[in-house]
């Protein structure tokens, strides 16, 4: 007899078990689920759309390397958020070693313009889209990774809360706050738009 306490395994828990009894072909289908996710997480953190997508695939990369030591594969996208905010501080803080130690032709992040690799929003100029994007990398960080997590990756409060160890109602007072802020921030923006 089952023991009811057991719950049925996530799609992701799934996933990884293959990977973990040697299909690592399996694990493809998280790099699919959690792509942009990742990569607009790193954009949080880097200006460059290019060097988020380097960190992205580095993330992928260590994630798969290190997977058996994951201790709850119910929270895989949790884990790999906290491996790619790794990875950008790893990035950021070697673009600085590059510029001081061996005299590289760094941009500081202050000064890099970045590019969408992707427009999320077709309907919007580069310059509006930049804005965006300087908008959500200036909120405080528990507040921009659940908008990243909830509008680029698309995972509801619920998800959110179970990827990163929180309460659900906690994560919707953390994105109602969060909304409240860009709402105010975005102002100049919406007005822009509206016909």
């Amino acid at each position: 007899m089952a023991d009811e306490s057991e719950q049925p395994m996530t799609r992701d828990e799934q996933i990884i078990r293959l990977s973990l009894d040697g299909r690592p072909a399996a694990f493809g289908a998280l790099v699919e689920r959690y792509w942009k996710m990742v990569v607009a997480l790193a954009l949080t953190r880097l200006a460059d759309p290019a060097e988020a997508e380097d960190v992205a695939q580095e993330s992928f990369l260590k994630a798969y390397r290190h997977l058996h030591t994951l201790r709850d594969p119910s929270r895989f996208a949790g884990w790999l958020s906290r491996i790619t905010l790794q990875q950008c501080a790893d990035s950021v803080r070697a673009g600085v070693r590059c510029k001081t130690a061996f005299g590289c032709k760094a941009t500081p992040l202050d000064g890099l313009e970045a590019k969408p690799a992707e427009p999320a929003n077709p309907g919007l100029t580069p310059s509006q889209i930049h804005f965006v994007r300087e908008t959500v990398r200036r909120l405080p960080e528990k507040f921009r990774s659940l908008i990243v997590m909830r509008f680029v990756a698309g995972l509801s409060a619920v998800q959110i809360a179970e990827q990163l160890g929180k309460r659900p109602g906690t994560i919707r007072v953390r994105l109602h706050r969060a909304y409240k802020i860009l709402r105010q921030d975005l102002a100049p923006l919406l007005e822009e738009v509206e016909p």
